[in-house]
């Protein structure tokens, strides 16, 4: 079970300054290899269901969403979730032709995800150290810029997802260098099982 607090925003254009930020951290689009996750299609905001490189991934909004400030251009929705994983047995017929046969309608999405994780070091009066989004940390903020693709139409989303417990503190100041000056605006903040639902309609 994993537990994390996120904000997160959608959008159909790429945002130069957000991406000049993980650019400047050595990572791009071009050289990050993409994976294929496919969601379960629910008529809810609150529960996404995914198949996800063998792993069965179920992720449960446990508060109502809350708008709020991340920054003074960043304004948008935080949301509290719960993620269960369990690894799917490779013999499992229905997997295999949802993933491979492209059966049952469940949403293919193919993402190109760049980000880092934020781990803060608690002996150091607090200072914030960038890491590898790959590295295990227990408490910290995921910050991530991914290239969505669905239906042949191709989307992009920003997040923040805190995780730890409790959540680790972040100054707006520090926060502020990631998006800079990128206007990130509410209409467009939500969890992926909303964004979904939004594409359904």
């Amino acid at each position: 079970m994993f537990k994390s607090k996120e904000i997160r925003w959608f959008t159909e254009k790429q945002d130069r300054i957000i991406l000049d930020w993980f650019e400047s951290k050595g990572l791009n689009f071009e050289n990050t290899e993409s994976r294929t996750d496919f969601y379960l299609p629910l008529a809810k905001d609150d529960l996404n269901i995914k198949l996800r490189e063998g792993n069965i991934e179920v992720k449960h909004r446990i508060r109502p969403p809350e708008k709020g400030i991340l920054t003074a251009s960043a304004h948008g929705i935080y949301e509290e979730w719960i993620k269960w994983s369990f690894v799917a047995d490779q013999t499992d017929r229905l997997s295999h032709e949802i993933i491979t046969e492209r059966k049952y309608s469940w949403t293919e999405t193919v993402k190109t995800r760049i980000g880092v994780k934020i781990k803060i070091d608690n002996n150091a009066s607090g200072k914030y150290e960038i890491v590898s989004i790959k590295d295990f940390i227990s408490s910290g903020c995921q910050v991530e810029y991914t290239k969505i693709l669905i239906n042949k139409k191709v989307f992009y989303t920003f997040a923040f997802e805190w995780f730890g417990d409790p959540f680790p503190d972040l100054s707006e100041s520090f926060l502020a260098q990631i998006p800079g000056d990128a206007v990130l605006k509410p209409e467009v903040s939500m969890g992926y099982a909303c964004f979904l639902n939004t594409l359904r309609h």
